[in-house]
């Protein structure tokens, strides 16, 4: 009988740590950019920061240098997410408009039809995210796939050269998360300009006390 209680604290420890576990957010660093989330959920997932990539400036038409910095939260082959920042060498056109109607375009062409934009506020800035789902000639992506679409500027300001904002740094976030779990990851999104935390994320492993007899 005393083993059996033992077993049972020891179980009921388990369970609390690894509850404790979740509801820690995720710490990494993406290039020079502290990143933080909490995806707040019970699916096993990993992250992958990518090397960065510098495009060169297109002079002829107007478009400045850029790094771009990703990370990658993956499940399995159909349950992921990316997170990507588009640092751009000199201030270009951030109105949200003319952006979101080429997510519309490039959605469109990827076979994808989107059935919802909402504006929404991401890590203390103005954004928006797109819901779609495939179109039945998108065979190569399960019929029951949601995908989400997400962008906002760090930096975005109010441009006296006319009716538009400039900014710098972009933050593209696509998922192919549920929609609570994105909605987790978007309300608790923030990115800082320095180093992150040292502290423990959901996706780190725990060591567990030794059950005594």
């Amino acid at each position: 009988m005393v083993n059996y209680v033992k077993l049972l604290i020891a179980i009921a420890s388990m369970l609390m740590l690894s509850s404790l576990a979740l509801a820690v957010p995720e710490n990494s660093q993406l290039g020079p950019y502290a990143v933080s989330f909490d995806m707040n959920t019970d699916l096993q997932h990993e992250l992958k920061v990518m090397e960065p990539i510098q495009t060169p400036a297109a002079e002829i038409y107007g478009i400045p240098s850029a790094t771009n910095y990703g990370m990658q939260i993956f499940t399995d082959n159909s349950t992921n997410a990316v997170l990507s920042i588009k640092e751009i060498a000199t201030p270009i056109d951030s109105t949200l408009g003319p952006y979101k109607q080429m997510l519309l375009l490039q959605a469109a062409l990827n076979y994808f039809n989107v059935t919802n934009v909402a504006d929404r506020t991401i890590d203390g800035n103005d954004g928006f995210l797109l819901t779609s789902e495939p179109i039945p000639e998108n065979t190569a992506v399960p019929a029951e796939v949601r995908l989400y679409r997400a962008s906002y500027w760090m930096d975005s300001t109010e441009c006296d050269c006319g009716p538009v904002s400039v900014g710098t740094i972009r933050v593209d976030i696509t998922s192919s998360y549920p929609l609570d779990v994105t909605e987790s990851l978007l309300s608790s999104l923030q990115l800082v300009k320095g180093q992150a935390a040292a502290m423990p994320s959901a996706s780190d492993s725990m060591d567990m006390p030794p059950a005594t007899n």
